[in-house]
This record gives C-alpha cells, sequence and structure tokens, in this order.
C-alpha cells in the first residue's frame, strides 16, 4: 500500500496523543490558513496542508515563491503542528473551562484559556518528545523576532509595555507559567483561580499566532510572510524528507487521477473537482455502527450470479475428498470434486455517487450508513473481475475511491471526511458518472444514486436531472436510486426510498438481484 502524507502523519498524532482514532477526528485540508482544534462535543482537529494558489505555494500564513527552496519549511511547520495538536489533544480537558466561560466575553476568554493549554502542551512535549520540542522551540525563535514588528503596531502591545513600566497591576508571569505546568487534571480549581487571574490582567498576555498553534478564532487578516527558512535537524528532519518524498509522489498519483477526469466535465457547472478530506476515525465509527448489515449486504450480492452458468464446473473451491476417491474409482470426470464457495460472475462496473449537499441534512447520518456499507459490499463483489468508485458531490464533485485506486486506508479514511455543504447537481453528477463509467468496454455497468432527489442550483433542475439519467439508460448503464421518494422514480431503472438501514439493505439486495437476473 502507497503511504500518503495523511496516513503518516496520522499516525503521528496518535502516537503522541495516546489516544484511539475513534476518539478524536483529524482532518487534512488544504482549504484552511491555520489549524484549529474543537473540543466539544468531541474533540475535533483541523489541520492545514501545503497549497498552490497564483502559482506560487502558501502554508500557514507564508508565501512560498519556489516550493523546492521552501518546501523544508513547510513540512517543518506541517511536523510542529501535527505535534502540537496532538499535544492538545492529549491534555486538554475543554470540560474545566465548560461552565467558567460563560458571561464572560469570548475573544478574551479564548485567550486565556489558549495561553494555559499551550503552556501545559509544551511542557508536555518537552518531557515526552524532547528531539521534537527543541525543533518546535526554533521555530518559535525565528517567529518571535518576525512577530516583534507586527506587535509593536498593536495597541496591546503598547499596554503591556505600559503596564511593565509602571508596574500597574503587574503579575508574577514566570511563576504563574511554573504553577500552570505543576498543576495536573486533578486540581482543576487551581486552574480555574489561574484564569481568573489572568482574565483580569489581560495586558500581561500578548498573542503570539505561531504559524502551527490553533487559535479559536483563527487569524483573519493575515499578516503575509515571505519566503521563511527554518532548517529541521535530528529526528525532526528525518520526518520532514519522509513528508517531501511522499508529498512528491502523491501529487504525481493525484494529477494522474484528475487528468482522467479533466475532459470529461466539459459543460458541466460543479466549481471543482477534487478528492474528498480525509477522517479516518469517523469511518471507524460507521463501520462499527453498520457492521452487521455491512457483512450481510456483502455475502448476499457476492453469492448473486450475474452469467448465465454454461453447466460445467471450474476447478476451484474447495476439495471433497469424498466426491474425489468416487471420481478417480469410477474414471468419470463429470463428478464435481470441488465445493464451490461462491457463483460464477462477470465482471462489472460501479460507480457510487453520494449527495452531499445541504438539502440532505436531515437523513445524511443514516444514507452515509448505507452508502459505507455498499462501497464495503462493492469492494467485496468487484475485487477480483470488476471496478468501482465512489463519489460525492454538491457544487462540488469529489473523488472519494476513483476506479483504478485501491480501496486503502486512503479512500476509507476519505469516506469519513465527507461532510454536508453546498448546492445539489444531481443532473451533473449522472452525467459525469455516465462519462466515467463509458470509458471501459464493460457490459455491466451500474449508477448507486444515493440521494434524497432535490436538486438545487441548476437550471432545469428535475429535468435536467431526468434527461441525465434517460442518457445513462439509453447507453445500457443501470441506474438504481436510493432515498428518492416514492411517487418520482419512474425514470429510473429501479428507486427505493430510505427507511432505516436494515429495510433500505434487504431492498437492495432484492433490487439488484432481479435487474442481475433480467440480463441472465
Amino acid at each position: 500500500m502507497k503511504e500518503t502524507v495523511e496516513d503518516v502523519a496520522h499516525q503521528i498524532f496518535f502516537d503522541i496523543c495516546e489516544k484511539k482514532p475513534t476518539d478524536v477526528d483529524v482532518f487534512f485540508l488544504e482549504s484552511i490558513n491555520f489549524p484549529k482544534m474543537e473540543y466539544l462535543p468531541r474533540t475535533i482537529a483541523y489541520i492545514p496542508l501545503p497549497r498552490m494558489v497564483s502559482g506560487k505555494n502558501i502554508f500557514e500564513g507564508i508565501i512560498f515563491s519556489d516550493y523546492e527552496t521552501g518546501q523544508e519549511t513547510i513540512w517543518n511547520l506541517f511536523f510542529a503542528t501535527v505535534c502540537h495538536m496532538a499535544g492538545h489533544a492529549k491534555v486538554t480537558d475543554f470540560n474545566i473551562y465548560k461552565n467558567w466561560i460563560k458571561r464572560k466575553d469570548k475573544q478574551k476568554a479564548y485567550k486565556i484559556i489558549e495561553f494555559i493549554e499551550d503552556i501545559k502542551v509544551n511542557d508536555f512535549l518537552n518531557k515526552s518528545f524532547p528531539e521534537y520540542y527543541q525543533d518546535i522551540k526554533k521555530i518559535n525563535e525565528v517567529f518571535e523576532v518576525l512577530n516583534q514588528k507586527d506587535n509593536i503596531k498593536k495597541p496591546e502591545y503598547a499596554k503591556k509595555k505600559f503596564t511593565e513600566y509602571f508596574n500597574i497591576k503587574n503579575i508574577d508571569m514566570q511563576k504563574i507559567q511554573n504553577d500552570i505546568i505543576e498543576l495536573n487534571q486533578e486540581k482543576n480549581g487551581k486552574i480555574l483561580e489561574i484564569a481568573d487571574v489572568l482574565y483580569e490582567n489581560q495586558n500581561n498576555i500578548l498573542v503570539e499566532n505561531l504559524p502551527y498553534a490553533d487559535h479559536y478564532f483563527n487569524q483573519k487578516n493575515i499578516s503575509w510572510k515571505q519566503n521563511i527558512m527554518i532548517t529541521p535537524e535530528g529526528l525532526v528532519e528525518k520526518n520532514v524528507q519522509n513528508f517531501i518524498g511522499i508529498w512528491f509522489e502523491q501529487l504525481k498519483r493525484r494529477a494522474k487521477v484528475r487528468k482522467r477526469y479533466g475532459g470529461l466535465t466539459q459543460d458541466l457547472n460543479f466549481d471543482k473537482i477534487e478528492f474528498a478530506p480525509e477522517n479516518i476515525g469517523e469511518y471507524l465509527r460507521l463501520k462499527n455502527a453498520t457492521h452487521m448489515f455491512l457483512k450481510k449486504l456483502s455475502s448476499q450480492i457476492k453469492l448473486i450470479p450475474n452469467v448465465m452458468d454454461d453447466g460445467v464446473p471450474e476447478d476451484m473451491g474447495l476439495l471433497q475428498m469424498q466426491a474425489a476417491i468416487q471420481a478417480v474409482a469410477a474414471q468419470n470426470n463429470s463428478i464435481q470434486i470441488f465445493e464451490q464457495d461462491d457463483y460464477r460472475r462477470i465482471e462489472e462496473e460501479w460507480a457510487i455517487v453520494l449527495d452531499t449537499s445541504s438539502s440532505m441534512r436531515l437523513k445524511f447520518d443514516e444514507m452515509k450508513k448505507f452508502a459505507i456499507s455498499l462501497g464495503e459490499a462493492a469492494n467485496e463483489v468487484n475485487s477480483k473481475n470488476g471496478k468501482w468508485g465512489f463519489f460525492t458531490f454538491n457544487n462540488n464533485f469529489r473523488i472519494v475511491k476513483d476506479h483504478y485506486e485501491k480501496y486503502d486506508q486512503t479512500s476509507r479514511a476519505r469516506i469519513g471526511g465527507i461532510e454536508i455543504t453546498g448546492l445539489s447537481f444531481i443532473g451533473d453528477a449522472v452525467k459525469l458518472c455516465t462519462r466515467i463509467l463509458e470509458r471501459e468496454n464493460i457490459e455491466r455497468r451500474y449508477i448507486f444514486l444515493v440521494t434524497d432527489g432535490q436538486q438545487v442550483g441548476t437550471m432545469g433542475n428535475t429535468k435536467d436531472m431526468e434527461e441525465a439519467v434517460m442518457e445513462a439508460r439509453k447507453k445500457g448503464i443501470t441506474v438504481i436510486a436510493i432515498g428518492f421518494p416514492e411517487g418520482n422514480s419512474k425514470i429510473f431503472n429501479m428507486a427505493m426510498p430510505y427507511e432505516n438501514l436494515r429495510k433500505t439493505v434487504a431492498k437492495f439486495v432484492a433490487a439488484y438481484s432481479r435487474l442481475s437476473g433480467d440480463d441472465l
């Protein structure tokens, strides 16, 4: 299995925080500039990935005119971000502040919380991962110099200097930092006492805005910095060089996949085609929640024949010893000596496409469970002699698994990263899936469309969808709609409303069996 940056970073994250992927969600996103942490109702870490804008690479508030010269800095900061966020997942218990934050100025309160928790994270990393922390200290020193010029212009900087000069309500910050380090989670009351003191003495704290550190109020007005160079050392350098190599190969693979879709999107309304974000923890929770139905769907579909039996048994399967002895004794080659472990199947090609538009919000948790069950079944059914892809759509078309990709941890993590947002271009999604399936000369092709049928955002709406479905059917593609309301489903080969996972799995198996049998 080929590694990805997300796979490796994910492993580092959980090695540091010593928690299970089902306990903490980790997203790696190209759409954000800085990391962000959420703690309630569950812990979620959002970690940025480098991206290119107008021919220049940007990462965490820094513009790199040339990737080659900036790659060590980019991945050094990325590594520091993973370590810092994992540190929070390890030591930060936001429930301590849940009541304390009430009736306070939110921005000021979060400033205090972040100050306290960053001290705890740094202490944890320093004691448990000293080589990582020493490299983070180097980054801090570089940005301390860079931030000085920006800080001088800030009103809070002038207030802090005024307070220090006249000793007005000045507090011993070093003592407070030492107290925070000495405290453990059993002394939450003491932490809140410190938080009260700091809240009343805001002028003693100047926000440093380190690029790898999370902030509840994320930096909106970015003071972009140019071509900063930070050279990693030791163990961190080994990790950075590993990221550089993996990223290069990863970009090549993804560029190859994108190229295959480039010529298929003409006249469609999608804003862009992209890969779905990853969240392996959410995938694992979904798989645990659907395990029974997933297994049932996979095993039953796999046993449905899709080709007429020619009456000649295959010389493969489980050897039946008694039958073998009888065949040799009677010199009768027609005696079947192998027990067939499944029915013969010819090659099929599947495109599973899941509607992730805002209209799906009420049903999405349940329909997502069905989609993951269908994905696992697709892998079982088509692993030997078939191809399948998994996609999502709103006003963007996202690749979860391309037909030529393996169904590995990356693809599974993308299922976990599926989120609800945006418009609903059902017609365009069917058109694009049709074009994808047309590329191969395969007799049996299916589009499994999981949607509520509410198309929003394209001209023609329902008519556009109907024309797309009918065009797919004319080209010999079977279109099955799951979740479509009754009474509006005549355009599909088969459609069924979504009731619950148990009933929908049963109906789907029956529908697939019927459609497969029609062509025998």
